[in-house]
């Protein structure tokens, strides 16, 4: 199982080294005008639920499964002048029988085209990322901020 799970994971990291267009969009400058991507909400849970809390560095917005069930898609709002390093998310998605398929603390560094971007205060990242094969529910949560003097905040 655990060699099933290092060969999805290195498949993961070699298609986000591909060539195909990044998937992490920021907001649109003034004058522009962007849809918001179209999520299916799962039963049972809000579309867009947000953990924030005053004071907090970001925002997170899970928005759920993409209509082509290949990706999950969320958004994140930088809030804080501090640098940010990486975002860590805890991801659990399952399928229909309720098993689970992936349980795991996915990490969102705005990479875009294998090159790492500054994580810029004000903007807000809508991003879509990996749907494990199968699954037809997903939560995802924000775990914790990591930050570039590699100090964390975690939400309460």
């Amino acid at each position: 199982m655990r060699t099933y799970i290092a060969v999805i994971l290195a498949a993961v990291f070699v298609a986000g080294c591909s060539n195909k267009p990044a998937s992490t969009n920021t907001q649109p400058t003034a004058g522009e005008q962007s849809a918001p991507p179209k999520v299916e909400s799962s039963p049972g849970r809000e579309s867009a639920v947000s953990q924030a809390t005053t004071g907090a560095p970001i925002e997170f917005s899970y928005l759920g499964i993409t209509p082509d069930k290949k990706n999950i898609s969320y958004k994140i709002r930088i809030n804080t002048d501090k640098p940010i390093s990486q975002v860590d998310l805890a991801v659990k998605e399952t399928d229909d029988s309720g098993k689970v398929l992936m349980d795991t603390t996915m990490l969102w560094q705005n990479i875009v085209h294998s090159t790492q971007q500054p994580i810029e205060k004000g903007k807000t990242y809508d991003v879509q990322d990996y749907l494990y094969p199968g699954a037809t529910k997903a939560e995802c949560k924000l775990k914790r901020v990591v930050f570039q003097d590699h100090t964390t905040w975690s939400p309460k």
